[in-house]
């Protein structure tokens, strides 16, 4: 995995994710353009047994309760997009996927990826917004905003 503050590589462990501050941007304190750069293949291998986790148990709930709840949050999504859907943007546009993806399972992908070797010490940068992911040849791209932690 490569990251990269306003194009200047830096160390991927310097980065950190919070859901509770996720969209709730520190006045007085520039924004900076991230981009995270992950190898498919492990991508591939991390985080499609959690997706279509994911899916199953949305299914799994929607049958319970015979209603389509997690749908109903997204205006033009009519079924839940596969794991091929939020790798690419062919079938979804990318405020849709973003959507689906922020309110289900960024957390997750950012989990596998940043809280590993994470400490208070290491954090310099705390993402506020995920505004892209795409498969870009063997790589993901994950484009967003950060700012400075101290």
């Amino acid at each position: 995995m490569q990251a990269y503050i306003n194009d200047i590589q830096i160390k991927p462990h310097h980065v950190s994710y919070d859901e509770h501050y996720y969209k709730k941007y520190a006045e007085d304190t520039e924004i900076y353009p991230l981009m995270i750069r992950i190898e498919l293949k492990d991508f591939n291998e991390k985080m499609q047994p959690e997706y279509e986790a994911l899916l199953r148990e949305l299914v799994e709930d929607d049958l319970l309760t015979g209603e389509n709840y997690a749908l109903e949050l997204f205006e033009t999504l009519t079924a839940y997009p596969s794991y091929e859907d939020i790798l690419n943007d062919t079938a979804i546009s990318m405020k849709e996927k973003m959507g689906f993806l922020t309110t289900f399972f960024i957390s997750q992908i950012f989990n596998a990826y940043l809280r590993q070797e994470n400490t208070v010490e290491s954090r310099h940068w705390i993402i506020r917004e995920v505004l892209y992911l795409n498969k870009n040849g063997d790589h993901i791209i994950i484009k967003g905003n950060v700012q400075k932690t101290h």
